[in-house]
């Protein structure tokens, strides 16, 4: 994954968790919640990956 993807997803995360703080109804808090975990987890599973390209 590029650089620029990794930093896509972690400002989509960071977002997301923004909306889910200004969310006044639970489901909608957890959609955004579920949202933001999604694009962390798009970014933890390159995080070995890139470290291997610079090893």
């Amino acid at each position: 994954m590029f650089e620029d993807d990794l930093i896509y997803y972690r400002r989509r995360a960071e977002a997301e968790l923004e909306q889910a703080q200004r969310a006044t109804k639970p489901e909608v808090v957890k959609a955004h919640c579920d949202l933001a975990n999604a694009y962390l987890e798009r970014v933890a599973s390159a995080e070995p990956e890139k470290q291997s390209q610079h090893a």
